[in-house]
Order: C-alpha cells, then sequence, then structure tokens
C-alpha cells in the first residue's frame, strides 16, 4: 500500500510517501511561508523525484490536529481533493499520535507538546514500548501548571516532543528534575513520516474512511468561534 502523508498542522509543511516496509521520500519544510503556498508544490516535488506518478498512489494519509486552526484545513482540504480526483481512499491521523511514534521507543510516558497559544499546550499521554505508543487518556489543552501537576501524578520519567518544548523546556526541566527528558531538536518538528507511520498503522486495523468523514480535531474552538459564543452569551445575560 503506497501512501502519500500530508502534516500542516503546525508551522511544519511535510510531505511523504512510502509504503510498510521502507519511507520513499520526505519533504519538510520549516519555514515562514504559508502552507497554502507550499504543500502542492512540495507533493508535485516529492513525487517527481521518487519517480512515482500520481496514478500509482494508493492512499492518503492526513494530520487531522490539534494544531494551527488554519493549517488543519488547508491539509484535510487538500487531502480531501487529491482522494476525490485520484479516486484514492483516505485515514485521518491525530497529531499528538502521529508525534508519539517518534519516541514510542521510549519505555515509560511520552509526552507531545503542540502550541495551543494563550499560555496553553495540546497535549496527551502515552506509554512507549516494543510495540509502539499507547494513548493513556484521551487529547487536552492545558495550561502549563495543570500540565505539570498531571505529569507529576504518574511518578515516573517522562520524555517529551513537538514544537511547544522551545518555549516551556526550562519550566518544565525545573518542576520535574531527573525526571525530565526531551527529544533532539531535529527528531520533535512534525514529520509526514511520522503521520505515514501511523497511517499505516490505523489501515490496517480499521481500513480507510471516507473523505467526508475526514473531520478537523480541534480539541479547542476556533479563536472567531469562541468569541461569538462568549458574545452571544453576554447577550443573553
Amino acid at each position: 500500500m503506497l501512501l502519500l502523508a500530508i502534516d500542516t498542522t503546525t508551522n511544519v509543511c511535510s510531505v511523504a510517501l512510502g509504503d510498510s516496509d521502507k519511507l520513499w521520500a520526505e519533504i519538510v519544510l520549516n519555514t515562514k511561508k504559508t502552507h497554502s503556498q507550499r504543500l502542492m508544490p512540495a507533493i508535485h516535488t516529492l513525487l517527481r523525484d521518487a519517480g512515482v506518478d500520481k496514478s500509482q498512489v494508493e492512499g492518503i494519509a492526513v494530520a487531522l490536529g490539534p494544531g494551527s486552526f488554519t493549517g488543519i484545513r488547508i491539509g484535510l482540504a487538500t487531502a480531501q481533493g487529491l482522494s476525490q480526483g485520484l479516486d484514492i481512499p483516505v485515514t485521518g491521523v491525530m497529531t499528538l499520535d502521529a508525534l508519539a511514534e517518534g519516541c514510542g521507543f521510549f519505555p515509560s510516558l511520552i509526552c507531545p507538546l503542540l502550541d495551543a497559544r494563550r499560555e496553553q499546550v495540546y497535549t496527551g499521554f502515552y506509554r512507549g514500548g516494543a510495540g509502539g505508543p499507547t494513548p493513556l487518556e484521551s487529547p487536552v489543552a492545558l495550561t502549563l501548571d495543570e500540565l505539570i501537576v498531571r505529569i507529576k501524578s504518574f511518578k515516573e520519567e517522562v520524555i517529551f516532543t513537538g514544537d511547544a518544548l522551545e518555549t516551556f523546556r526550562e519550566k518544565l526541566r525545573a518542576a520535574l528534575g531527573e525526571k525530565y527528558t526531551e527529544m533532539p531538536f531535529s527528531s520533535r518538528l512534525n514529520r509526514a513520516a511520522l503521520v505515514l507511520q501511523k497511517g499505516l498503522k490505523n489501515w490496517e486495523k480499521d481500513g480507510p474512511v471516507s473523505l467526508y468523514a475526514l473531520k478537523p480535531l480541534y480539541i479547542r474552538l476556533p479563536e472567531a468561534e469562541r468569541r461569538l459564543l462568549e458574545r452571544n452569551r453576554r447577550q443573553e445575560v
């Protein structure tokens, strides 16, 4: 099963191509250009340089979030358009699940962190091992203080990954001491290869989904919707 994988849920725009035996090609762009400008050219370059015609792609795996609301929508819309245009099935991958795949070898607690703005992080808790990461709880948006309390309740070593480390590293390290460790910077970026890896597992377990069944995973309401709800509540009082 040759899958095209897409992740645009953070500042990183990444695409990958591979199957259950190998990663054929991957592009990771951690720059300031918008995903709408670079995603389709990256897919074109990926297929061209891998020597693969678009007709050979058998499915698509796409990151669903959490992350940037705009980035999530761009990735989903592109995956749905390609699925319809190429008449191939799709599967969705939660971004935190994909990040956890990158350190699934770690035998204790795995904690991917994504910047949720407003002094919060999107996170989930996993336990690593020979079979890969196993989710322990549903994904949440937490303040840093809430996160530290939750992690301390596990009473074990923890490895962090994800883009929010750049902001919160020092506070986490100070709070957790010797229990704290982190993935190196080159391994904690969002990567489509990790979406591919998790997507293949999802495909094997549950099969593909309808492209119309793909839904973004925001965890927290987009800012515009949140403000609208707050305004409506004030008007009702």
